[in-house]
């Protein structure tokens, strides 16, 4: 239920400002109420859905500014993080990222599941280097600034060229931090960062332009879908860029 509502969000079946009953999701999975409410909980901390009274929700809709703000948030912290693993990670720990980034798979357009294992090579690559920044506060920042929604929206928004690009920028970022300049490590970081946005918000523009019902007609869906020639599939339900994943039915906010 959860990964197939979060590829609907994703493959536009359902769009920004749709509504998404309760009481529809049950009827067509033949779940719980209970079960329902967990997996849309959890769809909404991951950034997928708004809540709208207490048995609706709604697709979320995601404005240029605040994903712009949300942007150059992430850049200062994650830089920040890149500048401090230079200055205090371990030998060993720079030596398995050093491996992370050569080791990663390059995108391959018509295998779903490798274009599922960058998306996940990606994310730990970030909270790798985030964790060895020794900053205890970055990982509830990060999970504050970079949504799941988030962060799959910039995945998807990437094509072959620009996950290439970033397949070679963790390379060279892994390379700073194991030559211990922190500063380049940051400026190299910040970069990499933002090779998305553009994309991000074009995708996001796009999606606003398109028109809607009010209420999304709930649908089951096959595992894979193709999109501007790349197939996807339904993927996992990973980590958030902390790290940490929400077990269904505990809000974020009472993690420990």
């Amino acid at each position: 239920m959860f990964l197939e509502i979060r590829f609907g969000v994703l493959s536009a079946r359902y769009l920004p400002g749709q509504v998404i009953a309760k009481a529809d999701v049950a009827e067509v999975y033949a779940s719980r109420p209970v079960a329902v409410a967990e997996v849309l909980g959890a769809l909404t901390h991951e950034g997928y859905l708004t809540r709208q009274g207490r048995s609706e929700f709604a697709v979320r809709t995601w404005g240029r500014e605040e994903v712009e703000d949300l942007f150059e948030m992430r850049a200062s912290y994650e830089g920040l993080a890149a500048h401090r693993a230079a200055e205090r990670a371990t030998a060993a720990e720079i030596s398995l990222l050093g491996a992370m980034a050569a080791e990663a798979s390059e995108p391959s357009s018509g295998d779903p599941d490798a274009l599922e294992r960058v998306v996940l090579e990606n994310l730990r690559f970030h909270i790798e280097v985030m964790r060895m920044s020794r900053i205890p506060q970055i990982p509830d920042i990060a999970r504050m600034v970079l949504p799941n929604a988030l962060h799959r929206r910039i995945a998807w928004s990437q094509r072959a060229d620009d996950a290439e690009q970033s397949f070679r920028m963790h390379q060279k970022i892994a390379a700073a931090i194991g030559e211990r300049s922190a500063s380049m490590a940051r400026l190299l970081m910040r970069e990499d960062i933002y090779s998305s946005r553009e994309s991000v918000l074009a995708a996001i523009e796009a999606l606003a332009g398109l028109e809607a019902a009010d209420v999304a007609t709930i649908v089951r869906f096959a595992p894979t879908f193709e999109l501007d020639g790349r197939i996807y599939g339904q993927g996992t339900r990973e980590a958030g860029a902390d790290g940490r994943a929400i077990p269904f039915g505990v809000p974020a906010g009472k993690l420990k």
